[in-house]
Formats: C-alpha cells, structure tokens, sequence
C-alpha cells in the first residue's frame, strides 16, 4: 500500500520537497487550494504538476465534485463546474464537465484520471452510478490513461453491509480500473470508535479488490494502515484534519478556507497517536522523553531536533516540521504494514496495533494523553474490524494474495 499525498492548505510546498526527497510519491491536486477569487488556477496547477513530475513523481486531479449545486466559491470559478440550476446528469452538461477535464488531465500529464462523483446514500446510489458509468464511457473512449472512478459515501451507507456487498455487485461492472473511495466518517471523527463503520470500509476495499479493482482511499490517516489487510492499493493523507478525514463542509459554498493554527503536534509513530509538542518539555523533565524519539526508519530531519538535548519547545519544531514528520512517519508505515502474503500482513498490522496498545498504557500512567489524537478509542474498533473481515475473507485474500492478483 503506498501513500499519496492529499493536496491541501500549505500542502503545495510540502508535496513538492517529500516528493523530490523520496524522488516519487504521488499527489492528489485539490483544484480548490490552486486558486484565489481573482485568479484562475489552471495555470497554477500545470506548473505545479510540472514541476512534480520532474522530480519523479506523479499527479493526479480531484474534480472535488462531491457536491455539485453547492460547491466551494473557488471551485466554481474552474471552467468544468456546472452553473447554477442545472443537473450534472443531463447529458450536454455531463460532456461539458467531461470535455474539461480531460483537457486539465492532459495538460498536468495526470498519471491516471480521477473521474467526477457525487457523495451518495441509499437513495442517491443508483443516480450517483448511473454518472459514474457515463464518465467511464466518455473518458475510455477518449484516453488510454487508467481511470479511477470516485466512491464518496455517506457513513450510514458505509456501516450498512448488506448495502456495501450490494454496491460492490454493482460497481464491478463500472468500466474503471479503479475507485477513489472518499468515506464520510463515522460521527465526523478524526480517529474512528465505530467497529461497524471500519467493517463496513474494510468490506468494501475487500470486496471491491477481489474484483480486480484498484483502490486508493482518500482524505485518511493513520487509522487507515489497516486497509492493506485488504490489499488496498494507496491512502492519501495530508497537513491539516480536513485533508487526514473527510469534511464536507470544506467542499460546499460559501465555505472560506479559514484555517485556524492551533497547537503544534507530535505524531508518535509507535503509539499510533498524536500528542501536543509542548508536552515533551514535561517529558523530558521527567526524564522519559526517549519514549517518543522515533525509532530506526521512523528517524528524520524534520523532528530530530526534538530529542538532541534541548528543550523541545525551544527549538525549531514548528507546524511544518509537524507535517512533514507525520508523513514521512505514515509512509514508511504503509511500507511496513504491506507484505508479500496475506496472512504476513495480517500479522505485522496486528503486532503494529498491539504495539500501540501498549505504548498508549504506558504513555497514560505518565499522565499523557493525545485528546482526540489519542488512538485508543479506535483500537477496537480496528481490531474487531480486523478479524470479521479475516473470517469473511481471508482464505479469499490468501488466496488472491498467493496467486499474485
């Protein structure tokens, strides 16, 4: 499972040095973060996606069309956004946005294409596929490029499992290479204590890769290392919580990107939890700060600072350095979790998890906790997740796994 990297505020500067550091990585453009009310973006992101590429890395581009009568002002100032008081289902409309698109794809040299889709619930399914077949046949007939059809659902519709292995049925016939599922979270967690909602995510990747289908799982964090036991393909992730978890609110209009910078954190890899960078000065007081130097791959530049003797709060560590750290920690972690079998994988997931149990207890009876970063209210519901999923289809994924699919 690799990482993508989820454009987001000040993540346009970030993509670019992670990317030329690792020389590859993939970046999902966000049409929304390349424009102001005065300036088209388009020019903006072919330079951007230029320059990517050069340093060996790849682009991709979210149309960001989850709501498309209520979309972001900035998003409607981009030449495929529908006006006012038309349905994106109407043909003439659908082949406008379409026409578009391509034109953007092919201008940014997009390693795959990223088709438009609304968010859905039970109701709107059969509407919501019906687009998604349109675009497929448009843009199949038009590009060899492969295409990744989006899946953005509502968390009711994620935690129904009857829905989901229904859907899947449907979405194995969708002429894509591949779905880029954007999962609206269960009581718009960050960290999710839902089991239901992860059994619900993990059937479908599940279901969707043993139909030979590509995934990659956007808007994700930390929480979502458990989706290589599905064999998932990528997870995106970015700065901020809204590019880590899925906010509506960020894509509809009159929405402004009032970016509140708040406390700096520390993602501690081993625990799976993030905790204020001010509390390593109590850390390190009392003489426990080595229980959060990041250990052998997990080292890097952008924190190292942290533990060479000096006050944390002192040093340079910032809200960048933050971000940085937090992805190149992930990404080395959706190298770690994915191995050459299946059950490999389910093993080195559930070491990972059981690991952070016990860094979390060892961590609370020092009086920390990482608040709503703390990722104990998620260990359950991943771990019963892990195991339904591997009673439902683990000799499947073994399979598929041993074979090489």
């Amino acid at each position: 499972m690799e990482l993508y990297l989820q454009m987001g505020h000040g993540m346009q500067a970030i993509s670019k040095e992670l990317v030329e550091k690792w020389r590859s990585g993939n970046v999902i453009i966000s049409p929304v973060n390349f424009i102001d009310k005065k300036n088209p973006g388009i020019d903006k992101v072919q330079a951007y996606a230029k320059k990517i590429v050069s340093y060996g890395g790849n682009v991709l581009f979210d149309p960001q069309m989850f709501y498309p009568k209520e979309g972001h002002i900035k998003l409607q100032l981009y030449d495929y956004w529908p006006r006012d008081n038309v349905s994106v289902t109407d043909t003439q409309v659908s082949n406008n946005i379409f026409i578009e698109l391509l034109r953007i794809n092919n201008s940014i040299n997009s390693s795959s294409i990223i088709l438009p889709g609304k968010e859905m619930n039970e109701l709107s399914l059969k509407n919501g596929i019906e687009w998604m077949h349109s675009a497929a046949e448009f843009f199949a007939k038009k590009t060899p490029k492969s295409l990744f059809a989006t899946l953005c659902l509502c968390s009711e519709t994620i935690r129904n499992s009857e829905t989901i292995e229904s859907l899947c049925e449907v979405l194995k016939n969708v002429p894509v290479n591949g779905f880029y599922i954007i999962p609206n979270p269960s009581n718009g967690e960050y960290l999710v204590s839902d089991p239901m909602w992860v059994i619900g995510m993990m059937k479908l990747i599940t279901c969707l890769k043993l139909y030979k289908k590509k995934v990659i799982v956007g808007y994700s964090n930390h929480q979502g290392l458990i989706y290589a036991l599905a064999n998932a393909d990528g997870l995106a992730s970015g700065t901020y919580i809204n590019t880590r978890s899925f906010v509506p609110a960020k894509f509809k209009s009159p929405t402004d990107d009032d970016i509140k910078h708040k406390s700096t954190w520390f993602y501690n890899p081993q625990a799976f939890s993030e905790y204020k960078a001010a509390l390593l000065d109590v850390a390190q007081q009392r003489n426990f700060l080595n229980m959060f130097i990041p250990q052998g791959e997990f080292s890097n530049s952008y924190s190292e600072m942290l533990f060479k003797g000096a006050q944390p709060s002192s040093t340079n560590y910032n809200e960048t350095n933050s971000f940085k750290h937090y992805l190149c920690c992930l990404n080395t972690q959706c190298k770690m979790v994915s191995k050459g079998t299946y059950q490999e994988t389910y093993d080195s997931y559930e070491f990972m998890l059981n690991n952070a149990e016990n860094q979390i207890r060892t961590l609370k009876g020092k009086g920390f906790s990482g608040q709503n970063r703390d990722f104990s209210p998620a260990i359950e519901a991943n771990r019963v997740a892990m195991v339904a999923n591997n009673e439902d289809y683990g000799f499947k994924l073994n399979f598929e796994w041993q074979s090489g699919n």
